[in-house]
């Protein structure tokens, strides 16, 4: 049985090993300042979405493999967050010239479930500003939506004293979009509202359906953290890998694509 729970243990362990170097050596050099012009970037959705499946099969056996119980569950706690987010957008590059990182902000509620001595999920819901701006030969062109977002992760705990502790891990997120704000040229630098829709209506009237964008995102996570009781300090990297664009939407040329990547930073108090 013991020989059984190691092996369980093994195999989750080095399949999220795994998933966080695929993401790595997937890592295609787009403009991202902060990250030395580097973004991680999965291709194939659908190898990404197998990958979450195989994911909670992961899970699952770390779970069985760690005898979670009411004990480890009765010590989850909840709190609240807030901090600076550093976004940009992949593949705008053929209509937005020139792009750089907006600085933006995130704010939420954090739960902690802890799984054994070892492992925790770390969930919760967020407000992530994301978005880009671009230097345009008028002024600053700016693309800032609000998303409500549902992280999943699975984090590894790194006790360094008895009060602190450190944590790494990764996992998907699912977000919906709120609200937000874009302007252009086309606009004359004037704040608009973003409008949501899979597809562009054909009498919007906005040229070639610069404004619209899909409400859902989905992506995944790679955190770390500090965790000092009833503190904690948390960063994480936000892969988007949805397109964003509207199906018939032309602004953003033939490689139409908004693909989110947001680098944010939060302070957070547990209760």
């Amino acid at each position: 049985m013991r020989s059984v729970k190691r092996a369980c243990k093994q195999f989750s362990i080095t399949y999220f090993l795994n998933l966080i170097v695929s993401c790595v050596k997937r890592g295609t050099k787009q403009e991202f300042p902060l990250l030395n012009r580097n973004y991680f970037k999965i291709l194939n959705i659908k190898t990404f979405m197998k990958k979450i499946i195989l994911s909670a099969v992961a899970i699952f056996g770390m779970v069985a493999a760690n005898n979670v119980n009411a004990q480890h569950f009765s010590e989850a706690k909840i709190g609240i967050k807030g901090g600076v987010n550093v976004a940009n957008i992949t593949n705008a590059q053929e209509q937005l010239d020139d792009k750089k990182a907006l600085t933006t902000f995130n704010a939420g509620v954090v739960a902690v479930l802890p799984l054994s001595q070892t492992f925790e999920i770390r969930t919760g819901l967020d407000l992530q500003s994301k978005g880009l701006r671009s230097k345009e030969s008028g002024g600053i062109a700016r693309y800032n939506p609000m998303y409500l977002e549902l992280p999943v992760n699975l984090a590894f705990q790194l006790p360094i004293n008895e009060r602190v502790k450190a944590y790494v891990g990764a996992g998907p997120y699912a977000a919906v979009g709120l609200l937000g704000k874009y302007q252009t040229a086309n606009t004359s630098y004037d704040a608009k509202n973003i409008k949501w829709g899979n597809d562009v209506p054909g009498n919007s009237g906005d040229p070639k359906g610069e404004g619209y964008m899909k409400r859902f995102d989905a992506g995944a996570n790679i955190i770390a953290g500090l965790d000092f009781g009833k503190v904690g300090l948390h960063a994480q990297y936000g892969l988007g890998l949805a397109n964003t664009v509207p199906s018939n939407s032309s602004y953003f040329g033939e490689n139409k694509k908004f693909q989110h990547r947001v680098l944010g930073v939060s302070g957070i108090f547990y209760f």
